[in-house]
């Protein structure tokens, strides 16, 4: 199989709301709220097969001292296959130079994160 990886162009918001309602996190976003996303983004990847998006990351960044990585989604007949890896990769280059990168997860994937070199921090998280 061959993967087509792109940082350049966006995908549609029907290819992402297909990729976001496999996950239980983004499942309940909206057409128009992805639009408005897509709009204001800048640092982010796509993975392709047969022009099909199987894979998305994104990246929110001042563009010197904070980055955060988001939306880390692979299509769930494309998973383990290192699909993840190659998305955070290519976020990571596209960030390199910022001060600090930070990403949210949930537990199960902690050490899937932490091979990319990531490590758990002990802060406070807060969000409103």
């Amino acid at each position: 199989m061959k993967f087509e990886i792109n940082i350049t162009e966006l995908p549609s918001e029907n290819e992402l709301k297909n990729l976001f309602s496999q996950t239980t996190w983004a499942s309940k976003r909206q057409n128009q709220d992805i639009r408005k996303m897509l709009e204001n983004l800048i640092v982010f990847v796509t993975i392709r097969e047969n022009s099909k998006l199987i894979g998305f990351g994104r990246a929110v960044s001042d563009g010197i001292y904070r980055a955060l990585i988001d939306d880390i989604i692979v299509d769930t007949t494309h998973q383990k296959r290192g699909l993840g890896k190659v998305i955070v990769k290519n976020l990571l280059k596209q960030l390199d130079g910022i001060d600090e990168i930070f990403l949210n997860t949930k537990p199960d994937l902690e050490e899937f994160y932490k091979k990319l070199g990531f490590i758990k921090v002990n802060t406070i998280t807060m969000k409103k």
